[in-house]
């Protein structure tokens, strides 16, 4: 196939989940559309509905709460990840999530209409949706007993060795809120590490 690099970055991000066929890419790939995020700019606003999805090709987003006037941070996307708020754009409804460029970033986008054209014409997009439906509900339930059961020095130890990218690109008050912490508390978990292993 002739792909250029940014879209092989889709193309390999969609044939991790599954395998794709030249067919079942192309129906896809005529629907990218690309965009750019400057720093601090939001993809998504709360009591907005989510049109579409972003597949990351360069840089970074948060995603985050607003309660009682404090931001919860809930998680991060970086490059070869789509920034969403999957639930509310699969079900059209007003997302209470907001989701920013913590970096200038670069994506393509999808929309829900395509997807929904493709779930309903293609096995092969159909039960790719399964698929990722089925992964984003693991990860959501890994991360909610992370929350309940861990404490947050495990929750931060947990950060370090599946998620590295994050300990160095994104800040720390940013990282303390994702793991239910104040940014001194992280500190302080961070400094006990790092004097007993190197974390």
């Amino acid at each position: 196939m002739n792909i250029t690099p940014e879209k092989q970055q889709v193309f390999d991000a969609v044939n991790a989940v599954h395998p794709v066929s030249p067919g079942d890419w192309s129906a896809f790939e005529e629907k990218l559309r690309p965009a750019f995020f400057k720093r601090g700019t939001c993809f998504i606003e709360a009591g907005k509905v989510s049109q579409e999805i972003a597949f990351v090709l360069k840089g970074a987003f948060r995603a985050y709460y607003i309660i009682d006037g404090e931001e919860k941070c809930v998680d991060f996307f970086l490059e070869g990840q789509w920034a969403k708020a999957y639930h509310n754009f699969l079900s059209q409804s007003k997302s209470k999530i907001w989701v920013e460029a913590l970096e200038d970033t670069e994506v393509f986008l999808v929309s829900y209409d395509t997807l929904q054209y493709l779930f309903s014409h293609s096995t092969y997009w159909e039960r790719f949706g399964r698929l990722v439906t089925e992964r984003l509900y693991i990860s959501s339930q890994q991360r909610a007993e992370a929350l309940l059961l861990e404490t947050a020095e495990q929750r931060y130890i947990s950060l370090v060795m599946n998620r590295s990218q994050l300990i160095e690109r994104i800040p720390l008050y940013h990282l303390a809120s994702y793991i239910g912490v104040r940014q001194p508390s992280l500190s302080r978990i961070r400094k006990r590490l790092m004097s007993k292993s190197g974390l």
